[in-house]
């Protein structure tokens, strides 16, 4: 009897001691199925909000968001959050076809953006709004997305897209080169390029490209290389919102500015050779349109003869001080003598100072009492005053303290971008807004922008600057 009892307790202990290793396993590999495996693949964000711009402590706000595609301006993404001085991070899962992918994101100020673990897009510091973009190979299946964003002050804005491309090479183009972009600017890297027959287009409410483009707030450029035979042609462009169609070069249509579906026309003479076009349109809000088409009218109007060469021949004095700059305040470069003769490539607002090529090719400006020529001095294009490429010794200075500086055709951000300024450069001021916070600048190509006051760092006060009528 004592034998049998001792004999099953034995067995018993071997029978819990072989679950308890069962079960110990089966845990083990649950656990470690579950860490490797990637997120299931979702409709939406996972969002987290902080109140500061280093996603550290505890976050403010968690949510879902079934898009990543936020322009909150001067607003806030929430009433928890502080409309300034705030950071995010958004995490997602996609099933994604075997394939290279390009992602785009859209920012102001900072982001980042990782794939499976690999940071592909980083641009973290203070900046207005640009774009960038990385493309990825990726195998088909379900692949982790995190994003990263920050907003220091000013406007904030956060997009991200992406779109799969062919190799990572832009499609073949036979008619129309569309690129379209998530902002209204035309800034930054298109988010898709594609082959367009035609410039017909009405969207509605809808988007050019469900998926990547969003449906308000995006702008797109047309190019295309396109003969003509000899004659005066009438082009039409419609839109809803914003315009502008270059022609052989020239800007003929310019209705760059928010309004209802309007047709505008202007008429050019063009020669017998392929000309090149280009249409840019953007989006605001409400109904989206854009067309352009054009029709002959006649045959080319007669061109007047091309003016005589500009040039001009010393006079009335021995030597003739050839400066750095409209003025006697600006330093001599060279002396001309009486007879020489000069070409004549700009003048200042008032033509009593003109800028001079001389033989040796430089370049200077010469007092225009003493200069003699048949040339139409208001012919001459008027040249920004000072020294190429830098302002003069009068004019207020400003350096640029951001990484990167949209510079624009009129003050505020609805005007398009002409160039972009970076970090540490000077340009010269001149002008400035009623509520001193757009200046107009000076850059060395000799052409003039605006630019937000909030990124530079000023010789002197904004207020001191006239302003602008």
């Amino acid at each position: 009897m004592f034998t049998r009892m001792f004999t099953h307790n034995i067995l018993h202990k071997k029978l819990s001691l072989k679950l308890i290793i069962i079960t110990l396993i089966l845990l083990s590999m649950m656990a470690l199925s579950s860490a490797a495996a990637p997120l299931y693949a979702d409709s939406g964000w996972e969002a987290t909000y902080w109140n500061n711009t280093k996603l550290s402590g505890d976050p403010v706000l968690q949510r879902h968001e079934s898009n990543l595609n936020h322009e909150w301006r001067h607003g806030t993404p929430d009433s928890q959050i502080d409309k300034d001085q705030f950071s995010v991070r958004w995490k997602r899962a996609v099933h994604f076809p075997a394939g290279t992918y390009r992602f785009t994101a859209t920012m102001d100020d900072g982001m980042k953006v990782w794939v499976d673990g690999t940071l592909i897009i980083n641009s973290w510091w203070d900046s207005q709004v640009h774009a960038m973009s990385s493309d990825i190979y990726l195998n088909s299946g379900n692949h982790n997305i995190k994003v990263e964003y920050y907003e220091a002050g000013g406007e904030a804005i956060a997009r991200l897209s992406w779109t799969a491309v062919s190799g990572g090479n832009p499609p073949a183009i036979s008619n129309w080169q569309g690129e379209y972009f998530n902002n209204r600017a035309l800034s930054g890297a298109p988010s898709i390029v594609r082959d367009d027959a035609a410039v017909n287009f009405n969207w509605g409410n809808g988007s050019p490209v469900a998926g990547v483009i969003g449906g308000d707030s995006f702008s797109a450029r047309w190019t295309r290389n396109v003969p003509f035979n000899a004659g005066r042609y009438r082009f039409s462009a419609s839109g809803d919102d914003g315009l502008r169609l270059w022609v052989n070069n020239q800007l003929i249509i310019d209705k760059w500015f928010d309004h209802n579906y309007e047709t505008h026309t202007a008429e050019i003479d063009l020669p017998a050779i392929t000309v090149p076009i280009r249409l840019e349109y953007y989006e605001n809000s409400g109904m989206a349109a854009v067309a352009l088409n054009w029709t002959p009218v006649s045959a080319p109007t007669p061109q007047p003869p091309p003016v005589s060469a500009a040039t001009a021949t010393v006079r009335n004095t021995y030597n003739l001080n050839v400066r750095s700059g409209p003025g006697t305040s600006h330093s001599i470069i060279t002396v001309l003598n009486l007879g020489n003769v000069v070409e004549l490539i700009g003048r200042n607002t008032t033509a009593n100072w003109l800028k001079v090529r001389l033989a040796n090719g430089s370049q200077g400006w010469a007092s225009a009492s003493y200069l003699a020529t048949s040339y139409p001095l208001a012919s001459l294009p008027v040249q920004l005053e000072g020294t190429v490429g830098q302002p003069p010794a009068t004019t207020a200075t400003g350096t640029v303290n951001s990484y990167h500086l949209n510079v624009r055709s009129g003050p505020g951000v609805g005007y398009g971008v002409m160039a972009i300024l970076s970090r540490g450069q000077v340009v010269g001021l001149s002008q400035r807004n009623a509520a001193g916070t757009w200046v107009k600048v000076n850059l060395a190509n000799g052409q003039q922008g605006w630019v937000n006051a909030s990124f530079l760092s000023t010789s002197t006060a904004v207020s001191n600057l006239p302003v602008a009528s």
